[in-house]
């Protein structure tokens, strides 16, 4: 009968120990608030429909992909982190609104121009005090079958602390970049009808 006491207490013992594990991680979700990318006037005459943005391989999942600057060969993701949308749509969703006083774009339907794009890098990057975004787009504006513009857009901006939501902001900042270095080429192509006078 000792002997049976004493492994129940035992049993007892290790039982309460194992109340102790700790609670599983939350899901984090993030999104994009739009980023007004200011310019003198429209650069393009007309509506401009803007397909659905392509993405492959990580890019076209949601959870959030990072990699170290000491090793930017390698990608991974993080397993509570993510986008609350597949970037493809939120990215598409964001250049529309951000530029809505530059251009007027549309999601998908047909239009005099069409501008289809593709994403090439939308990850975080570790390294040095914060981190920073680092976003890759390859923009292509085309009318009548015919492209006027293909380009590829890059630009890093650092983060202003180690945090997941000053790496959203650093994002948005690295995406109104390229938004504007694109108005710049569209501005610098002549595409928009010669004023009168």
């Amino acid at each position: 009968m000792t002997r049976t006491c004493a492994a129940l207490i035992a049993l007892c013992s290790v039982l309460s120990a194992c109340g102790t594990i700790p609670p599983a991680p939350i899901d984090r979700y993030y999104r994009l608030e739009p980023t007004p990318v200011a310019f003198p006037a429209k650069v393009l005459p007309g509506r401009i429909a803007l397909q659905t943005l392509r993405a492959d391989g990580l890019y076209a999942e949601r959870p959030v992909v990072f990699s170290e600057e000491a090793n930017l060969h390698q990608l991974r993701q993080y397993r509570y982190h993510l986008w609350l949308y597949e970037p493809s749509q939120m990215v598409q969703d964001h250049l529309i609104a951000s530029l809505g006083g530059a251009l007027d774009l549309v999601a998908g339907s047909k239009a005099k121009w069409r501008l289809d794009g593709r994403i090439l890098r939308f990850e975080r990057v570790l390294g040095g005090r914060n981190g920073m975004a680092a976003a890759t787009l390859e923009l292509s504006l085309s009318t009548g079958g015919k492209t006027v513009l293909v380009k590829t857009y890059r630009a890093d901006r650092a983060a202003e602390d180690d945090s997941f939501p000053a790496f959203v902001v650093a994002m948005e900042r690295a995406l109104a970049s390229i938004y504007t270095e694109f108005l710049r080429d569209l501005d610098a192509a002549g595409l928009a009808a010669p004023k009168q006078g």
